[in-house]
């Protein structure tokens, strides 16, 4: 049995230990949901592959520390080998990812200057210069196309098909709309005589309605679609509108997401993100070439659920494209989003210096 002096003893060394834990620096688990210490090779000799780096403690205060944050969803699933690697410190910088659920949670965070690196919207990097008066830069596109035409039947092949047919959808007053708005245009058919264009509230609300509907037409994102054929098995995947929009449009990507930083980080240390930028593009390539191995990363980190996540990448459209190549989709993607709706971009269009490394 303890003494009274014992039991004092054994309280006080209790408190030292707590005292002397809570000065003690945060381990990666500690400092967010899924904050790592990104590290990547600086050097063209040693590159990580994906998820194999070995452990080792974040604890240098010399190493260039990046806050990332990210939307649920295609534009954070190319994240996901680079961020999971982070957490082993195999990268030349650290990192912190912090992943939110809607654009709405992640503006503020992006104009108090909370986060460094935020993967976006395309059309809200652009609202977000704007707002920012051109303090942050876009680095890199991530996403391509990702909605789709899908059809509980066999009627439509092609865009033209949807004449006289009604198409469920979500995202008015946004890219969604836009975007068919103009693929219709471009094949020749008035989307506000043609075609009925029936705006729901979301993505569920789309999916119940066609499910109510045999042979019901409705416009859906990935990995949504994927989704929605859990539950709807006759659902066909009838038409990719990103296809169809490299075919009727070619001075523009249909740009759904990208990767912002703020222009403090760029001026700071170009070499360093630089040397980040080759890791995310390395990290895109994996999930591509990978699906199956980086969708249980895309789970680890809450992305989405990896078996979805393995269905859905080939039609994500996941994409790493930067300098003039960037500019040139980016730039004509938004210039017909600011035709289409100015306050989509933010009531103007953003100036060169939104490009990192320009044309």
């Amino acid at each position: 049995m303890l003494t009274k002096k014992s039991s004092v003893l054994i309280v006080l060394l209790l408190i030292l230990s707590l005292i002397a834990s809570g000065c003690a620096p945060n381990s990666p688990a500690e400092t967010t949901e899924e904050t790592p210490d990104l590290t990547s090779s600086a050097t063209p000799e040693h590159t990580t592959t994906p998820g194999s780096g070995e452990t080792t403690p974040l604890s240098d205060p010399t190493r260039v520390h990046f806050k990332l944050a990210g939307l649920k969803g295609p534009t954070s699933m190319g994240l996901a080998p680079l961020v999971v690697d982070a957490k082993k410190g195999t990268e030349a910088f650290d990192l912190t990812f912090e992943l939110v659920a809607s654009p709405e949670e992640i503006v503020p965070m992006i104009i108090r200057g909370d986060v460094d690196l935020a993967a976006v919207p395309a059309n809200l990097a652009s609202v977000l210069y704007n707002k920012t008066e051109g303090k942050i830069a876009v680095v890199a596109i991530n996403t391509l196309g990702i909605l789709n035409i899908v059809e509980r039947g066999n009627t439509v092949q092609s865009l033209k098909d949807l004449a006289g047919k009604t198409v469920y959808a979500s995202g008015k007053g946004s890219v969604p709309e836009y975007a068919i708005r103009l693929l219709l245009e471009k094949n020749g058919i008035d989307p506000d005589k043609d075609v009925k264009l029936e705006w729901l509230s979301d993505h569920s609300a789309v999916v119940a309605q066609a499910a109510k509907e045999e042979g019901s037409v409705a416009l859906m994102p990935q990995p949504f679609v994927t989704v929605a054929q859990q539950q709807l098995k006759d659902l066909r995947l009838a038409i990719d509108l990103n296809t169809e929009w490299e075919r009727a449009i070619a001075d523009a990507g249909l740009i759904m997401g990208v990767l912002v930083a703020r222009k403090e980080v760029v001026e700071k240390d170009p070499e360093m993100l630089e040397a980040f930028l080759n890791q995310y593009e390395t990290s895109i390539n994996f999930v591509n070439e990978k699906p199956e191995e980086a969708s249980a990363l895309i789970e680890e980190l809450d992305i989405f659920k990896g078996a979805i996540a393995k269905k859905a990448i080939p039609f994500c459209n996941i994409r790493y494209i930067s300098g003039a190549e960037m500019y040139k989709q980016l730039s004509g993607f938004l210039k017909l989003m600011m035709e289409a709706n100015p306050q989509s971009v933010g009531g103007k269009l953003p100036g060169d210096e939104f490009y990192f490394g320009g044309k």
